[in-house]
C-alpha cells in the first residue's frame, strides 16, 4: 500500500519510446492481472470501460506533447471480472532532451468501496455538521455520478480522496465543482473531461 492516503495506491512509470508500462504490486491487483504481466498502453486502454477509453488516451497523449500533469476518474474492466473506480495520475514527465518526454511517472488509486474505506469518521461528523454543506455535497456526488457513471459511494470516495490528498475541505470541493459544472458543457464526454480538469486544477499538482 502507498503512503498516499485511501484506498489502494500503486505507482507506475510509462517509457514512451519503448511504450513500455512498469507496474507495482498494487497496480497489478487493481487491474487483477498476474504480477508476471509486462503491461502496455494496449493493457491500460483495453482494460477501460467503454466509453473511458478514449479520454484516458487523448491524456496520456496531451502529457507526452506538452508535459502536463493530469489525472482522469475512470472504470476498469478488471481480469478478474470486477469493475473497478480507478484514479489515474500523472505526476511529472522526464524529457530525454528538450520538449521530449521520455517517461512519464505517476500512480493509481482504487476507489471501489469494496477496497478502499469509503471515507472516515471525521468527514462523516464535518458532512453531518450542516444542512447546507451536506445539499452541496449530494449535488457534487450527483455530478460524479453522472460524469465517471460512478455509484454513490464511489463518487464519495473520490472527493474525499482528494479531500485527504490534497488538503482540501470536502465542502469547499463539492462547492467549486457544482460551481464549474453550471457553466460547463452539455455532452458527456466533455463534461468529464471539464471535472478531470477541474479535480486537478483545484486540489493542485504535488502529490505530496
Amino acid at each position: 500500500m502507498s503512503e498516499l492516503d485511501g484506498g489502494l495506491t500503486g505507482r507506475f512509470s510509462y517509457d514512451v519510446r519503448s511504450d513500455a508500462w512498469h507496474w507495482d504490486t498494487e497496480i497489478h491487483r487493481i487491474h487483477g492481472l498476474p504480477a508476471d504481466i509486462e503491461p502496455t498502453t494496449s493493457h491500460v486502454l483495453g482494460s477501460a470501460a467503454p466509453g473511458d477509453a478514449k479520454r484516458v488516451e487523448e491524456l496520456l497523449e496531451k502529457m507526452i506533447e506538452t508535459t502536463e500533469s493530469f489525472s482522469v476518474a475512470y472504470r476498469v474492466k478488471a481480469g478478474d471480472g470486477k469493475e473497478r473506480n480507478v484514479l489515474l495520475v500523472g505526476e511529472r514527465a522526464l524529457c530525454a532532451a528538450p520538449d521530449k518526454v521520455s517517461v512519464i511517472e505517476g500512480f493509481f488509486v482504487d476507489l471501489t468501496p469494496d477496497v478502499a474505506e469509503v471515507v472516515g469518521e471525521a468527514t462523516h461528523a464535518a458532512v453531518e455538521a450542516s444542512a447546507e454543506h451536506r445539499a452541496v455535497i449530494e449535488q457534487a456526488k450527483g455530478a460524479l455520478m453522472l460524469a465517471y457513471g460512478f455509484d454513490e459511494d464511489a463518487a464519495f470516495s473520490m472527493l474525499s480522496w482528494w479531500s485527504r490528498n490534497r488538503n482540501i475541505k470536502v465542502r469547499d470541493l463539492a462547492t467549486e465543482l457544482m460551481r464549474a459544472s453550471e457553466e460547463g458543457a452539455a455532452s458527456g464526454q466533455q463534461f468529464r473531461t471539464q471535472v478531470d480538469r477541474l479535480l486537478h486544477d483545484l486540489t493542485g499538482n504535488d502529490s505530496r
